[in-house]
């Protein structure tokens, strides 16, 4: 996988990531776009209001054996660096697979269209939080040090949406 230098602890670590890989999988799809994505989270609504910093309403409604509930994401930021990394290992290497992301799930391979726009979106965001990363909510939660960290990580993978 090659956003494996990347994801596991800071980035794809967090409940908020598993909620994210919980949304991706009851998708039941093989093709999605960035666009949906962001539209069925929450992510367009507050991306249009141009704030992560403090979270947000976002989350989406699971089935589950007992009915529908819904599944809230906490910290926004940290949600849109995962989307933003799963966006980019669909571009490099023509699909994510969720086990891959998740060793409990089961292999499905997930094809993302993701518009330069999108992606460009995706980067500012992402260079906005690696500017300024203890400007966010999350910084509440997470170590300095780890802040720090994230931001790079998160400057490197706007970079490598660039490329694409």
């Amino acid at each position: 996988m090659y956003i494996s230098k990347w994801w596991g602890d800071l980035i794809g670590g967090s409940d908020d990531s598993l909620a994210l890989i919980d949304y991706l999988e009851q998708l039941d799809l093989t093709n999605v776009t960035l666009d949906q994505i962001l539209k069925d989270l929450g992510f367009d609504a507050l991306l249009s209001e141009g704030d992560l910093k403090n979270g947000g309403n976002l989350g989406f409604d699971r089935r589950s054996s007992n009915g529908m509930f819904r599944v809230e994401i906490d910290m926004a930021c940290s949600a849109l660096i995962d989307l933003s990394a799963i966006v980019l290992e669909c571009l490099k290497s023509g699909y994510v697979d969720l086990h891959d992301l998740d060793a409990n799930r089961q292999p499905c391979k997930l094809y993302m269209d993701a518009s330069e726009e999108k992606r460009n979106l995706l980067r500012d965001e992402l260079n906005k939080f690696s500017l300024n990363p203890l400007s966010y909510d999350l910084a509440k939660f997470v170590p300095t040090d780890d802040m720090m960290e994230l931001a790079e990580k998160a400057k490197m993978i706007a970079e490598e949406l660039l490329v694409v």
